[in-house]
């Protein structure tokens, strides 16, 4: 099972649609160029923020459906869980495949609409208008989402905290200074590092309480740390960053070949949807919960 928010979960959409790995590499460079153009980010288009987004959603559209197509969520070949934040109901909203009785829904969304909404960050583009629903960026509340898959794990597929392995792939960890003066600063101080901030700190919860329930041993993080401020959500070079995952992932191989090189899950069967085996789908089960 793959569960992604914002960044990462277009990256478990692609995978779910069928990419590999490298393809998702190449598809992103091009995601990067088209969407956060170097234009975009000017100190007019900075203004222009206070009263709209500063990106367009119909490019993003374009740019996920060249990766995505018209794959429904139900059509993918992987059990996904997406994080989004319903901004009408004030509430928890997640895109699941039909991988229990219970989810039945969910599946009829095209992989567009789901990473449109999974990645809907504040400022940056406008909410997702999704299935009746309004709905943005899964990191302001998920934006690390190993609890929220070894939960489904648990609650859905029945699996036991024994069995489970966690690898958490992250976007780049920036160290940050936090100046004395700030403890006691007021709007002007905390006006900018507030928002990275508050990702961070549930970044660094959702880990914690992840490796308090699998313990750390089973749970294995891969990420690069670099300086404060050197990259920014819609500023980061890719050559830039592919050269630190290559850094990084000398010391994570070794890693992932012990826990998970020799692992190999059962085909996945969706319950609903066009792939569905209808002698195997249940005949009676309620809405999906989100």
């Amino acid at each position: 099972m793959v569960a992604g928010t914002s960044a990462g979960g277009i990256v478990a959409l692609a995978l779910g649609a069928g990419l590999r790995p490298a393809e998702i590499v190449e598809h992103y460079q091009q995601l990067i160029a088209t969407v956060f153009p170097a234009s975009r980010r000017t100190w007019r288009s900075r203004l222009a923020q206070l009263n709209s987004p500063i990106y367009d959603a119909d490019v993003l559209r374009t740019a996920l459906q060249d990766v995505l197509g018209a794959e429904l969520l139900g059509q993918s070949t992987m059990r996904l869980v997406i994080p989004s934040w319903d901004v009408q109901a004030r509430g928890v909203h997640i895109f699941k495949t039909p991988h229990h009785a219970r989810l039945r829904r969910d599946w009829r969304i095209p992989m567009v609409d789901v990473a449109l909404a999974t990645s809907a960050a504040p400022l940056y583009f406008p909410a997702a208008a999704v299935d009746g629903h309004r709905l943005i960026d899964g990191g302001v509340w998920a934006n690390n989402p190993s609890v929220v898959a070894i939960a489904e794990a648990l609650s859905m597929l029945d699996v036991p905290l024994s069995a489970i392995r966690v690898l958490n792939i992250g976007t780049i960890d920036q160290l940050s200074y936090h100046p004395r003066r700030r403890d006691r600063g007021g709007l002007l101080q905390w006006m900018k590092p507030i928002a990275p901030l508050i990702l961070d700190a549930g970044s660094r919860g959702g880990q914690g309480l992840a490796e308090h329930l699998v313990g750390k041993d089973n749970f294995i993080r891969f990420d690069a740390l670099v300086p404060g401020g050197l990259y920014s959500l819609d500023a980061a070079d890719p050559a830039d960053v592919a050269g630190l995952a290559a850094a990084v992932s000398r010391n994570l191989s070794p890693l992932f070949t012990e826990r998970f090189g020799g692992h190999s899950a059962e085909p996945y069967l969706p319950l609903y949807g066009p792939d569905a085996d209808s002698a195997s789908s249940p005949t009676e089960a309620s809405d999906a919960t989100r």
